[in-house]
């Protein structure tokens, strides 16, 4: 076999890749402001989702409870907090922002990001899941339960996404946990 048969070929395919390489990361380049500020946008619009009353937010702000830090912001107008905690779910992290005013009410639960099985665990993303949530804070929490909700702290579980459903309630808890830890438990 001839050296240029081989030659050729292979410079050919590494001028390809080093273009290739060269061109991406231009574009990385020019698009990363882009998408930085739009990532920037949709949380600001997810805050707001989840906390109405809220004119607007201070930066995000991190605290630590039971050696996770957590990152939380403050409505501008004292109308409460939005928190942003995760869970795993079936499909790995299940990411949740929740809005709690100062007097202790569930304005919102929103789910950031997530993995879930389509067509089940996705369900949690159904306004008939996460509005089951909007209410005055619970003592003790939120329970998932399978046979329907009986008492005001029970959230009925996704038919066929158990796991997905706890995520979801343990995320919105842990929320509860840390709201009552900037207020002192004021709900």
């Amino acid at each position: 076999m001839k050296a240029k048969a081989i030659l050729v070929p292979t410079l050919t395919l590494v001028i390809i890749a080093l273009v290739t390489s060269v061109l991406l990361v231009l574009t990385n380049d020019l698009t990363k402001d882009t998408i930085a500020r739009l990532q920037v946008e949709s949380d600001n619009k997810n805050r707001q989702e989840v906390l109405p009353q809220a004119d607007g937010f201070d930066e995000g702000q991190t605290i630590d409870v039971d050696g996770t830090t957590y990152t939380y912001w403050t409505a501008s107008n004292g109308a409460g907090y939005v928190f942003s905690t995760q869970y795993k779910g079936y499909g790995g992290p299940v990411v949740v922002m929740t809005g709690i005013t100062m007097d202790g009410q569930i304005a919102g639960v929103k789910i950031t990001e997530q993995d879930e099985t389509p067509g089940l665990g996705q369900k949690a993303l159904d306004e008939s899941f996460t509005g089951q949530y909007l209410k005055a804070i619970p003592e003790n929490g939120f329970e998932v339960t399978k046979n329907g909700a009986t008492q005001d702290n029970q959230i009925d579980a996704i038919g066929g996404a158990t796991i997905t459903s706890n995520a979801v309630t343990n995320s919105v808890n842990q929320a509860i946990t840390i709201f009552n830890t900037l207020t002192g438990g004021a709900n």
